[in-house]
């Protein structure tokens, strides 16, 4: 959390755009080899409203998934979640893309599937949350359709389908 909201807002002051070049997802990068952009989506953020949510996100789910699984299996679907999120992005949209959201997808769904094949002890702030997730994946996935394309549906669903996977 700390190392992306860092490297966003380095990124959205910096006036050359810099960052963006370099760690964006952007499918014809990623075809010619530059395969950390697969994972380096997840740092930068399109402006601080963006960076707000998903980080806001990411403080509420990551706790959860890292109280119930440990910090490595935390770290494993975050990483592999972004990938896959990235994955469908490249595959089904026009790109380039920025944000974390992708793998914050992942991690809902790992709660989601997690919690309801293995029964894991929830306390009562995940008993709060958990049930509410499948609600906020619609909302989400509504305002990516209606967006016209300005958010990325493609991403939020790979993640969201391999933390199903995952969970």
């Amino acid at each position: 959390l700390v190392v992306t909201v860092a490297v966003s807002l380095l990124a959205i002051v910096q006036p050359d755009a810099t960052l963006f070049d370099l760690l964006a997802l952007d499918r014809r990068d990623v075809i010619h080899g530059e395969l950390w952009r697969l994972l380096s989506v997840t740092l930068l953020h399109a402006g601080l409203v963006h960076l707000f949510f998903n980080m806001y996100a990411l403080w509420l789910l990551g706790p959860l998934v890292e109280q119930i699984w440990g910090s490595r299996l935390f770290a494993g679907f975050y990483v592999l979640t972004g990938i896959a999120a990235s994955t469908a992005s490249i595959v089904f949209s026009p790109g380039p893309a920025v944000g974390a959201s992708g793998a914050i997808f992942g991690l809902v769904g790992v709660l989601l599937a997690g919690t309801r094949v293995h029964h894991p002890m929830l306390d009562r702030r995940a008993r709060a949350i958990v049930p509410q997730l499948g609600v906020i994946v619609v909302i989400n996935l509504a305002f990516g359709f209606l967006a016209g394309g300005a958010i990325d549906n493609a991403a939020h669903i790979g993640g969201l389908l391999s933390g199903l996977w995952l969970g």
